[in-house]
Order: C-alpha cells, then sequence, then structure tokens
C-alpha cells in the first residue's frame, strides 16, 4: 500500500505557522521510524516524505508571493472575537496524527512483501543542481550499467504523478532531471536522467520514430542532421557513450539513450540529449513502442 505524505501533511499543516508546521514534519519523520517498516523499506519514506514537505512548502511560498491582502487588515479580521480557527486547526491537527497512525498500520498489515516499494512524493518537486558540467569517462570506458551507486530519489521507482497527460506517455522534466513513464491511477515509473544543454530548451512535444540497440556514437555525432545512426557491431559495444539502447524522436538530434558513466546521472552533461544507465534505458525500451509521444517540461 502506498502513503500520500503530500495529501496528509498538507491537511495536517493548513493554517499552521513555520514552527508548527516543522514540529509536524518531526512527529511523521519520528513515526516512519518507529513504526515496524523493515528498515530496508525506511529510506524510501523517508525520501517521499521530505519531498512532500520540499513541495508543501514551496506551495506555500507560492500562495504567500500571490497573497495581495494588506498585513494590517488580515491582524484586525484575525484579532475579531474568540480564536476559532486556531482551536480548529489544534483540532484537526490531532485527528490527522491520529489518522497517519492507523494508515501505518494498515499498510504494515497489508504490505505484498513481494512488491517493490512504491515511492508517493509529489513528482514534480526540483532538486537543487549545479549548473556545471560533469565530464564523462572516455568511449569505450565501461563505468557499469547500474544506478545503485546513484542518490536513492535517482534510482528507478513507482511515484505519485498526478497529471492529466494520457497513460503510455513520457514526460522529461528538464530540470528536475527526472524521466516519467506515465501509467494508471495517477502514478509514474520515474527514472534520473542526465541532461546535456543542446536539450534544455527547445519545443515540447514529440513522438518516438526509431528504436535501436548499442547505438554507434561516431555515426550519430558525425551526421546528427540526418538522423540515420546505425547499430554497433557486438565486439566494441563496451564502453559505448550512448550506451545500449536509444530512442529517437522526430526531431534530429533529439534522442533518449543510455550511457557508459552512471555519475552523471542527475547533472548536466557534455554529450548526447537525454540519458539514463543502461539497465533504465533497456527497461523503458521495453515498455514503450514507437510513436509514443514525449512532452518535455521544465
Amino acid at each position: 500500500m502506498s502513503m500520500d505524505y503530500y495529501a496528509l501533511l498538507t491537511k495536517a499543516v493548513a493554517g499552521k505557522d513555520t514552527v508548527a508546521r516543522g514540529k509536524i514534519y518531526k512527529d511523521a519523520y519520528d513515526l516512519i521510524q518507529r513504526s515496524s517498516i523493515p528498515k530496508s523499506d525506511i529510506p524510501s519514506h523517508v525520501a517521499a516524505l521530505e519531498d512532500a514537505v520540499r513541495q508543501i512548502e514551496n506551495d506555500i511560498a507560492d500562495r504567500d508571493r500571490d497573497d495581495e491582502t494588506p498585513a494590517a487588515e488580515i491582524e484586525k479580521v484575525l484579532s475579531t472575537g474568540p480564536n476559532w480557527k486556531a482551536l480548529a486547526t489544534i483540532a484537526f491537527g490531532a485527528v490527522v496524527a491520529i489518522g497517519l497512525s492507523a494508515l501505518f498500520y494498515q499498510h504494515l498489515s497489508t504490505k505484498d512483501k513481494e512488491s517493490r516499494p512504491v515511492a508517493t512524493a509529489s513528482a514534480r518537486q526540483p532538486v537543487v543542481r549545479a549548473d556545471s558540467v560533469v565530464p564523462d569517462l572516455d568511449p569505450g570506458v565501461d563505468g557499469g550499467s547500474s544506478a545503485a551507486d546513484l542518490p536513492f530519489s535517482l534510482q528507478r521507482q513507482v511515484v505519485f504523478y498526478r497529471t492529466t497527460i494520457v497513460p503510455g506517455s513520457i514526460v522529461v522534466d528538464r530540470e528536475s532531471r527526472f524521466l516519467y513513464l506515465i501509467e494508471y491511477n495517477n502514478s509514474a515509473r520515474r527514472y534520473g536522467i542526465g541532461i546535456a544543454k543542446e536539450c534544455l530548451k527547445g519545443g515540447s512535444f514529440f513522438r518516438i520514430t526509431n528504436k535501436l540497440e548499442w547505438l554507434d556514437w561516431h555515426s550519430f555525432g558525425a551526421d546528427a542532421s540526418k538522423n540515420t545512426p546505425v547499430s554497433l557491431p557486438a565486439t566494441v559495444r563496451s564502453g559505448s557513450p550512448l550506451g545500449s539502447r536509444a530512442l529517437l524522436l522526430d526531431k534530429p538530434g533529439l534522442i533518449i539513450h543510455g550511457t557508459n558513466s552512471p555519475k552523471t546521472i542527475g547533472h548536466l552533461v557534455a554529450s548526447g540529449c537525454i540519458r539514463l544507465v543502461n539497465d533504465d534505458v533497456e527497461d523503458l525500451y521495453r515498455r514503450v513502442p514507437l510513436e509514443t509521444r514525449v512532452i518535455f517540461v521544465s
């Protein structure tokens, strides 16, 4: 069972000041640590909770910027008569805390031990990153195919993602360095990506026109305008900068591909376009057909 921390905490902190919100966040964190959740699953719950907290605080900051009511007028309204609002929010916070505990109990009693943990953070939460370009490994050097050594947030996982985009579509979030394969029931399969400067701007709506295994780096880079790369022979595949799989879009030079440099995921990169670790691009390759829609957002 997945936990929607964003929805739960949004209700719990409604109307609270910074100090009160901080206490609720800490209580939620402590509840995770004290629960009977297997230790291997706790990092995913903590990451989901942290993402939800960041999104909630961003939402509150946005609302504060949009609020044009003078502070003195607000104070006048709030100071008139009994402070029913404060009493109501305190009572509501207590109810939500009890409800959160009940949800954890239900989660533990129905958890499918064979299923992969589902992160339920707000999927669009940006991650702060430096803008400096991370260098690649040299062509022919195999840095590995797995994301196991990357931060948990950059590893492949199912996340809560509320959207009206048709399931089966791909969303590339340039700023947050994530690629999403949209699924049903407000969820998406999220992959960490690296992105080249050339792909940070441009159009937003594309489709997959070709799928290739072990794309030839040299032929693609030498004549990208034709968008007609070829596959590498098996003897020279290891260490290809374009990785084990490639999805070509209907704009020359726009490509979703693998990499021989897993540690560049999550960063601005020097070459290619949208890169995933090889294990992830192979997973995506199996799941999407030709003509799949690809939407770029910033």
